[in-house]
């Protein structure tokens, strides 16, 4: 049996997520933490906008969730249309990885579930990984929100069952 990968010594800087986030037909190879023109399905001021794709490395979170005595890690991704400001981000979301087999795999992606009314994408951040369950804080933009302030807040819960997160 292979070792796993210790995730903590992984150059999250410089890895290759899944494109399905920001809506891309293939993988995502980020350098220094950013890809820049990404093809993608979004649309933005023009059909099919290409994105820039950012990985929070600052705010990776590390704990264990499948229950094996191994940390997983929660990465924090931003997909934005090419050159943009705050009213051209399009999605936000957290990839949750495991290095069971000595690679990279991707065991859930997890998005705000409160309704999207600003421009930009509402925002998660990891609070909390233990055995079975990962928690995050879900801010949200309420009507009438300026783009800079989203003001609702929510505590949001995933379950690992069955090797994979389900919202609950």
């Amino acid at each position: 049996m292979e070792d796993p990968l210790d995730l903590r010594a992984v150059d999250w800087r410089n890895i290759e997520i899944p494109g399905s986030l920001c809506k891309s037909p293939k993988a995502i190879s980020l350098r220094n933490g950013l890809a820049t023109s990404v093809p993608s399905d979004f649309d933005g001021p023009e059909p099919d906008m290409p994105q820039d794709v950012a990985a929070m490395t600052k705010d990776i979170f590390y704990g264990d969730i499948t229950g094996d005595d191994r940390d997983e890690a929660a990465l924090p991704v931003l997909c934005a249309n090419h050159n943009s400001t705050a009213a051209g981000q399009r999605a936000m979301g957290i990839l949750v990885f495991d290095g069971d087999s000595q690679r990279l795999s991707v065991i859930g992606t997890l998005t705000s579930r409160q309704p999207r009314l600003g421009e930009p994408p509402n925002f998660l951040k990891v609070t909390r990984m233990k055995a079975g369950r990962i928690t995050a804080t879900d801010s949200f933009y309420r009507e009438g929100d300026p783009n800079c302030c989203p003001s609702g807040q929510a505590m949001e819960t995933w379950v690992y069952q069955r090797d994979r997160l389900v919202a609950r």
